[in-house]
């Protein structure tokens, strides 16, 4: 019998709700680190909103829904929420809410820009494949390295041509005083990252990212791979990662045994003319 859990909606309120709770640790931990100090989460219709600072990518709102019908006055308030903060409001949603949401959504004119897939995989990983020759996989624990994969991520995400305002969100999250960032080296020279955060019994993964000039070399299925050890020997029974259908970063996921539990959509609401 398969260990894999089945795909459905008790999996994804699971998935969700743990999001939302992660999500609202790091504003938490930004704002008390003075990272992003007006950092703000506003829990609202089963999930929550959150903002880091103007025109951060990660503001937006997740996991509304997942427990009961939402109301056209918390679609308002979510509205609202980001409105107080000079930006149009943004929501991930999950197939598996309640209708509602997206009934109120669309008559407050929002639109879909987007989609991402949800993977998971039981844990602890069943023979995680072995780091690739030349690549080493390292923990940043020091100020100095985490700077390094600050570096890495915001040049990675970019296809290097990052901007100072992706360096300083690479910076932000690299950050993160609950987070493991993993770095891995390519015949001893920085190539690529990978993260960890932990949360109600799942291991999130997030922060992948590799130097175009040393991908197809094994970086990030080694980082995948190295993360999934360490998830295996943490207090964790599922990990969770996040990427866009059917691209390269999926194509790995797949292959170090993760299994697509569900897509979202972005939507969000048009700027005022």
């Amino acid at each position: 019998m398969s260990r894999y859990p089945l795909a459905d909606t008790l999996l994804a309120r699971r998935i969700e709700q743990t999001t939302v709770i992660d999500l609202c640790a790091w504003i938490d931990d930004a704002r008390e680190t003075g990272v992003y100090p007006d950092a703000a989460s506003f829990r609202v219709g089963g999930g929550a909103a959150v903002w880091f600072a103007p025109g951060n990518v990660v503001n937006g709102s997740f996991g509304l829904g997942l427990d009961r019908a939402v109301e056209q006055e918390e679609v308002a308030a979510m509205i609202a929420f980001f409105a107080e903060r000079g930006m149009q409001a943004k929501t991930d949603v999950c197939p598996h809410a309640d209708p509602s949401l997206l009934r109120w959504l669309a008559e407050a004119g929002f639109v879909a820009t987007d989609f991402e897939t949800v993977l998971c995989q039981p844990l602890p990983a069943v023979d995680p494949a072995p780091v690739a020759d030349g690549v080493e996989v390292r923990i940043a624990s020091t100020d100095e390295e985490r700077a390094v994969w600050a570096d890495l991520e915001a040049r990675g995400f970019t296809e290097d041509k990052a901007t100072p305002a992706d360096h300083e969100l690479a910076r932000a999250i690299s950050r993160r005083t609950d987070a493991l960032p993993f770095i891995g080296y390519l015949d001893g020279e920085p190539a690529g990252t990978g993260m960890l955060t932990f949360a109600g019994g799942i291991a999130f993964f997030n922060g992948d990212s590799t130097l175009p000039a040393a991908r197809n070399r094994g970086v990030q299925s080694s980082i995948l791979a190295e993360r999934l050890r360490h998830a295996s020997a943490a207090d964790c029974d599922l990990a969770v990662i996040e990427a866009s259908p059917g691209g390269t970063s999926q194509r790995n996921q797949l292959r170090a045994g993760f299994r697509v539990a569900y897509t979202r959509v972005s939507l969000e609401q048009p700027q005022r003319q």
